[in-house]
């Protein structure tokens, strides 16, 4: 017996419809009706009803004649999305910090506070400390909890976004944590849970070089070592959502990594590996040394402060693990063949990094374009409001 023909579903058109728009809005900025029917493939009745519906939501506002069409005849009125419609909550976990920030719609933080990420204790415990702060953040800015959007909380690690759950941070939690349930209850809020460097990606698709971007490789080097792949402005996820986990992949050595496994590259190359390593070496950097007997001290988080010390063994350890992480970086570009690849995170934000990653880079290929490479518009200020695209694309785009 044939498949019964199930027809068309009109609401799922219709839900279609009005993503396109709104994603159109979001990458464009400001346009007429007509403009939007030319560029979605739209009839302008059904481009009218549903930018009808939007203004009445409040989701996007009518902003006046463009410029260009102050004459006579039909005018254009350009319409876009109205980024004071709602507010999203945006939790960021992160090894050592994590930071807590409501937004507008078009990424404007309107209040954000950090804490320490507090490792000794359950982490159920931990994520109760961080609806608390939420409460308090919310009440002492005026925010109400009906302007919310949702909510997002982007960890580290390997996490199952159906359920909400974070499956293994690595260096946080070693086991599932069930963090959905837990905000969710005290909240009362639609709440999203997603790896931190997909959520980097996200913002890359809706606020950064994804909007002209279609193959990206995102990049980032701070605390360890991730990556994203974007594809048709989608985030690749893999058969088990664990693709482009580069930090993963072997080195050829036999370190131990807080994955479990032995000769990952974020063994060798993450923050707390380059500290490792130079203390182990110390004796033979004199002017470090002397920095340190003055009182400072050798760490991940002031990294930028030691890191240019003019010590030939210390230039050497900073070599090799960034000769490591553009060995590494070569081979997942043979195998995805990216347009582009985006770097973000603070160890290319510190002087000398990005430049000396892409001669290392053009050892292994020196035909790669100028642009080839770029640093993120987005780097500074990301811990707060990545999560921020992770809630748009669940829930309004």
């Amino acid at each position: 017996m044939g498949m019964k023909y199930q027809g068309i579903n009109l609401g799922n058109v219709k839900i279609s419809n009005r993503s396109s728009i709104l994603r159109l809005l979001n990458n464009n900025g400001a346009m007429s009706r007509k403009d939007i029917s030319e560029a979605v493939g739209l009839t302008a009745a059904s481009v009218t009803l549903i930018t009808t519906e939007l203004l009445e939501e409040g989701v996007i506002v009518e902003l006046g004649e463009a410029e260009e069409e102050k004459r006579a005849g039909r005018k254009k009125i350009l319409v876009d999305i109205n980024h004071a419609y709602k507010n999203v909550l945006c939790i960021a976990i992160e090894s050592d910090e994590t930071f807590i920030s409501v937004t507008n719609l078009g990424g404007t933080v309107k209040c954000h506070y950090s804490l320490f990420t507090d490792k000794d204790i359950e982490p159920e415990d931990f994520l109760q400390k961080i609806t608390s702060k939420c409460k308090r953040i919310l009440k002492e800015n005026d925010i109400e909890m009906g302007t919310i959007l949702g909510a997002s909380v982007t960890v580290p690690g390997k996490v199952d976004r159906a359920r909400g759950i974070s499956l293994n941070t690595y260096n946080i939690w070693t086991r599932e944590v069930r963090i959905a349930d837990i905000i969710s209850g005290e909240l009362g809020l639609k709440v999203i849970v997603e790896n931190n460097l997909k959520a980097y990606a996200q913002s890359e698709i809706y606020f950064g070089r994804g909007k002209l971007e279609s193959e990206m490789l995102l990049l980032k080097w701070g605390p360890g070592v991730g990556a994203a792949i974007v594809s048709g402005q989608h985030i690749y996820r893999g058969a088990n959502d664990m693709a482009a986990e580069i930090g993963h992949m072997t080195s050829g050595e036999n370190r131990m990594c807080n994955c479990g496994r032995k000769g990952c590259l974020e063994a060798y190359v993450s923050t707390n590996a380059i500290v490792d390593d130079v203390l182990a070496s110390i004796d033979k950097m004199p002017s470090l040394k002397k920095w340190v007997e003055a009182g400072n001290i050798v760490g991940s988080k002031n990294i930028q402060e030691w890191i240019s010390i003019d010590d030939a063994s210390l230039k050497a350890i900073i070599k090799e693990k960034v000769n490591r992480l553009a060995h590494n970086v070569r081979n997942a570009i043979s195998l995805i063949d990216p347009n582009r690849v985006v770097l973000i995170g603070y160890m290319f934000d510190i002087p000398g990094v990005y430049d000396s990653f892409i001669e290392a880079y053009k050892q292994f290929d020196d035909r790669i374009s100028d642009d080839f490479f770029v640093k993120s518009e987005l780097s500074e200020g990301i811990n707060h409001t990545e999560g921020l695209a992770v809630v748009l694309e669940e829930l309004f785009f």
